[in-house]
């Protein structure tokens, strides 16, 4: 599928629907479908598009802690979009860019999904400064039919929890409502630095002293005083000496430094500030568990992320956390200050074994929000909305002609068409009559068909010479405008009917090399080129007989000196040896080669060549020089850079003396 997610909010940017959009981004291209991200940069004048992100003009809204607001409307952007070629549009953002996605959706005729990822109602203080119930009351209908309004044009709206779920419900929306949790990226909360995590232990001096981490944005609704209210109530008792790492920025940064002031523990409160996205999972792994008091979140990432690296968690309780946040199982819930710092002492006291129970606890339970499953699902509602969106469309014929082809009619809303498939898209889709197609399918019998050409390319490509899965999925890449999922179809398919054998090519590749007496690196190198693992590669090197391989080695620099007519013994070895690690055979093995090696040109071969050296060089030098004795000494020279002995140069010259 080609998929545009539209975003008010992309990298560099940091917080929860950021991290939704990479995740989802991620899983979905390792899953072969084609990712296009449409969103906007604080830039007035500036459009720009590359590696398939669309960045379009926006104003940053400082007093919003630099929300990026976009115009609707972006005539030029459109016919890039169009050219994108998208299949369907998942909207985040329900201002500037979610409503310029709503105008493309109607213009280019494409299915829409929206995911809601921001409870408005818990964010009307910022309206509300007075903190009038009317206006609070006024704020949250407004926030209602807001949602209504937004989500009306979509076939599907996904909530991250069933907290969100029941909320727009509330909102009286009447569409479908998907929940699907979003997804982590395990394998990079998994990765521990343990260079980074020392060096910010380091920083703070944080050496054997408990450390709690709260993790995202500094602002009201994220309730962090009563994180810091509570960490009073731990450190103050005796035998806590405990620290809160506070990682992040936002409009509260000054208030709750002064808060951690006024309660007298600034000294047991570390401020960290913003830091890169790629460092924050240090930030996870350097804390031995981690704190949130928020009530407004979705889904809670920052929860699920701590999971992921293994910590308890401390939280209040609240529907998104369900079954994720399990008292004295995955971490520990709290309601108060006094509840906090009981259940945070026992846990700081407690047993290595005991942590690493609720470590291990942690780890399950993050496995279950593995972004493979999450992009599963996501495509599964792709899927729906598109057919929500075009229909579905019966199979009331299937006929086979003669020239290979079959003849599918589909009927929908009374309308009949008719599609002419080859029979590999028959052999791939088994279509018969009485199934039910949705236009995307339709769209992917079209894709089918780009496949079947690669394939009938393919086959005469390895009439020439055969080829490995790797390097057969190589050139399809040059020569085709397929994604991974169709390279992999032809190449599955070539691999069925036997035109690809990778162990075969394998098998033989070592045999024909070793034939030739090459040696392990050059084997090493060219099978690796060919797309097979270092691990088989070496496997297979390593069980030849250690003796076999220098005779083969032997061999080879044995046929190389045959080829050497003249030069001195010194040259020739060096030539030889050269020519030994040019094929492959390393410097060790090199020197037992030449060891073992009988050269039979001997004495008078070596002196009959250093003749015709000193009588080519004297000729030379003659020319430039005009003393004898000049030339002679040039002439030694040259013949001792050739590798000649002395000794031997000697006797040459003396015999050249004698003759003139």
């Amino acid at each position: 599928m080609r998929i545009g997610l539209f975003t008010d909010t992309y990298t560099p940017d940091i917080n929860g629907v950021v991290t939704s959009i990479v995740t989802l981004k991620d899983a979905l291209e390792r899953e072969g479908h084609t990712v296009f991200i449409i969103t906007n940069q604080p830039s007035i004048a500036s459009t720009s598009y590359e590696n398939n992100v669309l960045r379009l003009p926006g104003v940053e809204l400082k007093f919003l802690y630099g929300y990026v607001l976009s115009s609707p409307i972006h005539i030029q952007a459109q016919a890039v979009i169009e050219e994108m070629e998208l299949d369907v549009i998942h909207v985040h953002s329900e201002f500037g860019v979610g409503m310029f996605a709503r105008i493309i959706a109607r213009n280019l005729r494409l299915p829409l999904v929206s995911t809601y990822h921001t409870t408005y109602e818990d964010y009307t203080h910022y309206v509300n400064l007075l903190g009038l119930k009317s206006v609070d009351h006024l704020s949250r209908i407004a926030v209602a039919k807001m949602s209504r309004m937004f989500t009306k044009t979509a076939q599907i709206i996904i909530a991250p929890s069933e907290k969100t779920k029941k909320m727009l419900l509330g909102y009286d929306i009447k569409k479908e409502i998907a929940v699907i949790p979003t997804g982590l990226d395990l394998e990079r909360f998994d990765k521990r630095d343990d260079e980074a995590v020392k060096a910010i232990r380091s920083t703070y001096a944080l050496q054997g002293i408990p450390l709690f981490v709260y993790i995202g944005r500094l602002a009201k609704e994220k309730s962090i005083d009563v994180v810091i209210r509570s960490f009073k109530e731990l450190v103050v008792r005796e035998g806590c000496d405990a620290r809160l790492m506070i990682v992040g920025a936002g409009p509260s940064d000054d208030d709750l430094k002064e808060q951690a002031k006024d309660l007298g523990i600034q000294d047991n409160v570390i401020f960290v500030g913003r830091v890169p996205s790629e460092e924050v999972v240090n930030y996870y792994h350097v804390a031995d568990a981690f704190i949130s008091a928020s009530l407004t979140e979705t889904q809670g990432l920052t929860y699920i992320e701590a999971l992921a690296c293994g910590l308890c968690v401390f939280a209040r309780p609240d529907r998104p956390l369900d079954g994720i946040i399990v008292d004295d199982e995955t971490g520990y819930l709290f309601e108060d200050a006094t509840t906090f710092a009981d259940k945070a002492e026992a846990f700081i006291k407690a047993s290595e074994q005991e942590h690493e129970r609720i470590r291990t606890n942690a780890l399950m339970k993050a496995s279950t929000f593995d972004s493979k499953l999450f992009a599963e699902n996501m495509l599964a509602v792709y899927r729906r909305a598109g057919d929500m969106y075009h229909g579905r469309y019966n199979v009331v014929g299937v006929e086979e002609r003669s020239d290979g082809q079959s003849e599918i009619t589909i009927e929908s809303k009374g309308n009949t068409e008719t599609l002419l498939i080859d029979e590999f898209i028959q052999e791939r889709r088994e279509i018969k009559e009485g199934d039910t197609l949705s236009r995307l399918e339709i769209n992917e019998m079209e894709d089918d068909q780009q496949i079947y050409e690669a394939y009938q390319i393919a086959l005469q490509r390895i009439g020439l010479r055969d080829y490995t899965s790797y390097e057969m999925a190589d050139y399809l890449r040059s020569k085709f405008d397929l994604n991974e999922t169709q390279i992999e179809i032809v190449v599955d398919l070539l691999v069925k009917r036997r035109f690809i054998d990778d162990e075969r090519y394998f098998r033989d590749k070592i045999d024909y090399h070793r034939e030739q007496n090459r040696g392990n690196y050059r084997i090493f190198e060219d099978l690796q080129r060919r797309g097979f693992a270092s691990d088989k590669i070496t496997e297979a090197l390593e069980s030849e007989d250690q003796d076999l391989y220098i005779e083969r080695g032997i061999e080879r620099a044995n046929a190389y000196l045959n080829t050497l007519k003249d030069g001195s013994h010194r040259q020739r070895v060096d030539k030889a040896s050269q020519h030994l690690l040019r094929q492959g055979y390393d410097y060790n093995v090199i020197k037992e080669i030449m060891n073992r090696i009988d050269d039979f040109y001997g004495e008078d071969e070596e002196m009959s060549s250093l003749r015709l050296v000193i009588d080519k060089a004297w000729s030379r030098y003659s020319k430039r020089y005009d003393t004898e004795r000049e030339i002679k000494n040039h002439v030694v020279k040259h013949a001792l850079s050739k590798g000649y002995d002395y000794d031997l140069v000697s006797r040459v010259m003396e015999e050249r003396n004698n003759e003139n």
